[in-house]
């Protein structure tokens, strides 16, 4: 996709963040993720971005990744209608070279930069500075991910936009959230799609204070008629707190207790709706408990 066409793909939208599929510790399930890639194709869903964080980026080698996205890459033109397909990349330059060149040829045409691990303003410039020209060099577009362990200025940002074509951010600190308002007032909407990437339930409040127009969701993945309901509300003016919207809420909160119910709280969901969930990479699993709780949270809100 050009940059226009990518832009446009990524504003406005729910952007799903795709759960990655095992048969066994390291082995990836190529068939349940193209059966989930379809589910999500079929029900509405035009933009995501496989191998990301909830995709468990750091477990995937490059080899996986690429495999991995050669399989959706193939579902996404199948689908029949203009998919604008992204995946995680970054924390390494080292990476990005490696997975790069393979990125446009199986339909690609955005990656989210996931941070390099650096806090000092300028060490952060200068890694999207080196990484951006490579992804370029490639015919694939940067997302930047901004998140609330290596917050990166606003400024910087600001630079980034001025030294290259930046057809989306994914805003992730909430701590931040007048900065960045502030920001996109200035930038406008028309120059880059403004989403915001801590869950659907912190969307009203990003919207509100005119930060972003689109939004990423883990939900979308089991439900997707909920977050896309959520979205075409708020973007309409009659959203309202629902019971929906506090499943919602409640879902997401169950999903921060601890950093690998990121990823197994979504799968756990995609069991319920007949789709394969199961373990991480690393052979993590949700506690019963918890099972037990998003699943009575779903049933008493007639999601099943």
């Amino acid at each position: 996709m050009d940059f226009d066409s990518t832009r446009q793909g990524l504003s406005e939208h729910v952007v799903a963040v795709p759960t990655t599929i095992w048969q066994a510790v390291g082995q990836l399930d190529i068939a349940a993720n193209v059966s989930n890639a379809q589910f999500l194709f079929e029900h509405g869903v035009t933009t995501g971005v496989f191998a990301g964080g909830v995709g468990e980026h750091d477990r995937l080698t490059p080899d996986q990744q690429i495999e991995l996205l050669t399989a959706i890459g193939q579902v996404a033109r199948e689908a029949g209608s203009a998919i604008c397909l992204g995946t995680g990349l970054g924390r390494t330059l080292e990476r990005v070279k490696e997975v790069t060149p393979a990125l446009a040829e199986v339909g690609v045409s955005w990656a989210m930069l996931m941070p390099s691990g650096a806090d000092d303003p300028e060490e952060q410039f200068d890694y999207f500075n080196q990484v951006i020209p490579v992804l370029r060099d490639h015919g694939v577009w940067p997302v930047l991910y901004p998140r609330p362990e290596q917050p990166m200025p606003v400024a910087i940002i600001e630079r980034l936009f001025d030294a290259y074509q930046i057809p989306a951010v994914k805003l992730a600190n909430n701590g931040m959230l007048l900065n960045y308002a502030e920001m996109v007032e200035r930038l406008g909407h028309d120059r880059s799609a403004w989403l915001c990437g801590t869950a659907g339930w912190w969307m009203p409040a990003y919207h509100g204070v005119g930060a972003a127009r689109g939004m990423s969701s883990g939900i979308v993945d089991a439900f997707p008629d909920k977050p896309l309901a959520l979205l075409k509300r708020i973007l309409d003016g009659s959203f309202v707190p629902d019971a929906d919207y506090w499943t919602m809420v409640r879902i997401e909160q169950i999903r921060q207790r601890e950093k690998s119910y990121i990823a197994l709280v979504i799968k756990h969901l995609q069991s319920l709706v007949g789709l394969k969930g199961g373990m991480n990479g690393d052979g993590a699993e949700l506690p019963d408990a918890e099972k037990a709780e998003v699943e009575k949270l779903v049933r008493d809100a007639g999601w099943l």
